[in-house]
């Protein structure tokens, strides 16, 4: 009795379990990689054909055995896969030889919203030309790929996300392929090296150029821009002037609410000097991040520069990198700075990032900005190393806001 009890039971579950809506049954195997929700297909018959309307691929070569086992199971996918299918995403950093021509060709035909393809260094597939016809993309992702841009290329209309990472293309191509995806909003680019970078689309929102990232210059027309993340080094004066390539594309700043400056920035305001006059000030500007040697006097004053011509900007970072060259001319002293000419009135949180011992530079950077910041409500001071005197000095600082909270971490 007990046994017939236990089968009913058995089967009870089961059949709770067979029975589940389709949706319910998708999102459950939402949460397993690709290969193994494949392989729900043997629990029984109603389950057979579940995986097929998945509409998120993702494919990694490290769970299979082969290039080739990959391939042939991606080709499986493919064939078999019913409705739509808004994601494709594949890891493969060993590939000579796949068929991503066949592959992107099924793609167009099933509403693909998101690609992402990682390639390597070393084997880096070309973005083959029926890639670029695919209209119904909003995120495109990839990573050591080359991309040629075909004799007729229409743009990709409902483009909203583009990342290159480490890719090869030409200047003339990468200024066609953003000016002919009219819905960009956020464009990212990593580890481009030696490039012209033209931006110019109306409705872009964000952009990041960063990580080790070699231009020959940067010119943006971008009038919607709300945030930009800027750290690039320039290769050569060449064709292109260095200081006049910096004023471009600070003119080109006017809307910006979010700012975060680091490399080759810095570097070019010193070198101009003081005389150095920026085409705006950053009156939308609220949050300011800039990468420089915070013990460096030089450096510290640029924090002052580009907050007098940024007057509502309301936080502050300051991150500190490895001291850089020392024979770049002085933007001014912190010393000699005219106190009374300053006052950030809207200025209310501070990071700095001191990364090591704090020097007489670092403390002068902390004083001055505790004692012109009449609304100032938290200084946070990351990674110093612990020192009674530091701390002390810390205390005795004269502060225009009352309110002004100096916290310390390790």
């Amino acid at each position: 009795m007990d046994s017939e009890e236990h089968q009913k039971g058995s089967a009870t579950y089961n059949d709770r379990i067979t029975d589940l809506p389709d949706d319910l049954k998708c999102n459950i195997l939402a949460h397993l990689p690709l290969k193994e929700m494949v392989e729900t297909s043997l629990l029984s018959r109603m389950w057979r054909y579940t995986w097929a309307s998945i509409p998120n691929l993702v494919f990694n070569e490290r769970n299979f055995m082969s290039i080739r086992e990959l391939v042939r199971f991606v080709d499986m996918v493919l064939l078999l896969h019913q409705g739509p299918i808004f994601q494709f995403n594949i890891c493969c950093l060993n590939f000579t030889h796949v068929p991503m021509e066949r592959w992107m060709l099924v793609l167009s035909r099933n509403e693909i919203e998101e690609i992402t393809i990682r390639s390597s260094l070393t084997y880096r597939w070309r973005i083959c030309s029926c890639f670029f016809n695919i209209q119904s993309l909003k995120k495109v992702y990839l990573k050591y790929c080359t991309l040629i841009l075909p004799h007729v290329f229409r743009g990709l209309k409902h483009l909203q996300t583009l990342h290159l990472n480490g890719c090869t293309i030409s200047d003339n191509d990468f200024e066609k392929l953003v000016s002919h995806c009219p819905l960009l909003e956020n464009l990212y680019l990593q580890g481009m090296c030696d490039m012209v970078v033209k931006v110019n689309s109306p409705n872009l929102k964000l952009i990041k150029i960063k990580h080790g990232i070699w231009v020959k210059y940067i010119h943006l027309i971008t009038p919607s821009l709300i945030e930009a993340n800027l750290s690039l080094l320039f290769t050569s004066n060449g064709k292109y002037g260095h200081e006049k390539c910096m004023i471009d594309v600070f003119g080109s700043l006017s809307k910006v609410e979010t700012l975060r400056l680091g490399g080759a920035f810095i570097r070019y305001l010193l070198l101009r000097g003081c005389n150095l006059e920026l085409p705006l000030k950053f009156e939308h500007l609220k949050e300011l991040s800039i990468e420089l040697t915070v013990h460096n006097q030089n450096e510290a004053s640029v924090v002052f520069f580009l907050l007098q011509n940024a007057p509502n900007v309301q936080y502050l970072s300051i991150l500190n990198r490895p001291q850089g060259p020392d024979n770049l001319m002085p933007i001014g002293n912190l010393r000699n700075l005219n106190m009374q000419k300053i006052a950030f009135e809207h200025l209310k949180f501070v990071l700095i990032d001191y990364s090591g011992s704090v020097t007489e530079s670092g403390l002068l950077l902390v004083k001055l900005l505790l004692s012109t910041a009449p609304l100032l409500e938290k200084v946070h001071i990351k990674n110093y190393e612990k020192d009674f005197e530091f701390v002390k000095k810390l205390v005795s600082f004269k502060r225009a806001s009352k309110e002004a909270e100096v916290i310390l971490f390790d």
